[in-house]
This record gives C-alpha cells, sequence and structure tokens, in this order.
C-alpha cells in the first residue's frame, strides 16, 4: 500500500483551496501495483513520428503530372478538376488521387511519363551568369544545354566572376534538402 492508501487520520488543512484534497493519480501496472504519477513519476512518451508512405512507389497524380514536364501542380489540379486526366482508361477528378509509376496516365488523350530525373555537375567557369532567363549573356544554362533533355534548374547561385561547383537537377527532393534552412547543406567559399 502506497502511503496516501487507506489511511483514515486527519490531515492539516491548510489556508490554501484545494490543499486538504488529493487527487489519485495512480494506476494499477500489469503486476497488480499500484504505481504513482505524480512528481516525475509520469510515463514515457514517445515523440510522435510522422507516417511515412506506406507504399513507396505512389505518387499524387497532380506531382505526376508536372513532373512530366507539361504544367504546374497547381495547373494540373485545374486540369484533374475539369476532367481532361484519365489513369488506366478511367477520368480522375478526385484531388489527392495517387498513380503507381507503372499506370498509363493520359493528358487530353496523349499518354505522358513523368520526366526520369536527372543530376548534372557543372564546375562553373568564370564570366556565366547562375539564371535560367535568356538575354542575360552568358549563362550556366548555355554550358548544360546538351548533358540532358530533361528540364533541370540550378541549385544555388554562383556570381558572374565566381567558379566552383553546381548541381543541377529536376528532382524536387534533392533541391529541398539542399535549400531547406534548416538541413542545408553548408557551403564553403574560397
Amino acid at each position: 500500500m502506497s502511503r496516501h492508501q487507506g489511511s483514515n487520520r486527519k490531515r492539516k488543512v491548510s489556508g490554501r483551496q484545494g490543499a486538504g484534497q488529493r487527487r489519485s493519480l495512480e494506476r494499477t501496472s500489469a503486476n497488480g501495483k499500484h504505481d504513482s504519477l505524480s512528481r516525475g513519476n509520469a510515463p514515457f512518451k514517445s515523440k510522435t513520428v510522422k507516417k511515412q508512405n506506406a507504399n513507396l512507389d505512389e505518387i499524387r497524380l497532380n506531382k505526376y503530372i508536372a513532373n512530366s514536364g507539361i504544367c504546374s501542380r497547381r495547373e494540373a489540379d485545374e486540369n484533374i478538376a475539369i476532367g481532361l486526366v484519365t489513369v488506366n482508361g478511367k477520368i480522375v477528378t478526385e484531388m489527392g488521387y495517387k498513380v503507381k509509376l507503372n499506370d498509363e496516365v493520359k493528358f487530353d488523350g496523349r499518354r505522358i511519363n513523368p520526366e526520369p530525373k536527372a543530376y548534372v555537375l557543372l564546375n562553373k567557369p568564370k564570366g556565366f551568369a547562375t539564371t535560367t532567363s535568356e538575354g542575360k549573356g552568358r549563362t550556366v544554362m548555355d554550358l548544360v544545354a546538351n548533358a540532358t533533355k530533361a528540364k533541370i534548374k540550378p541549385i544555388g547561385r554562383l556570381g558572374r566572376n565566381s567558379t566552383g561547383l553546381l548541381l543541377f537537377t529536376n528532382d524536387d527532393t534533392v533541391v529541398k534538402k539542399f535549400t531547406n534552412s534548416k538541413t542545408g547543406v553548408p557551403r564553403l567559399f574560397h
């Protein structure tokens, strides 16, 4: 028995409100003992872990369409809503619909395939701007134009007169990992 159970003796009551009342913070464990949950004896709560995708081979339909290079995700949502997209021969208008990479997805009657992930490393020379815009003179996009047919973008920037390693990709998860301020990769400048 704990020190408070079964005690019939009277306690001194202070002037504080609720001081004469004791709340029972006990639980019965599997072996029949009473464990007190007061004063640091509370059970350990594990941190909640985010649910990971049960099926890693599934992807949201709007992302699948955006990865194919037809339009952005928002535009893909609009096109899905008006019924321009079919999956395995059925019109899909549901937002958040997930498809597998081997599903047959058609956009406006044409079959689409998501663009394969592409990664290009470039040792940028001086005199080239790190931009995807045209009309800015010589750009790094001119240097990697023949490296892949995928629509790649540089991660980060280097000044026109700087040299260094640049990574180009169309993989959004890699871009987020490199550019996220919390998990970002440290940069070293000489």
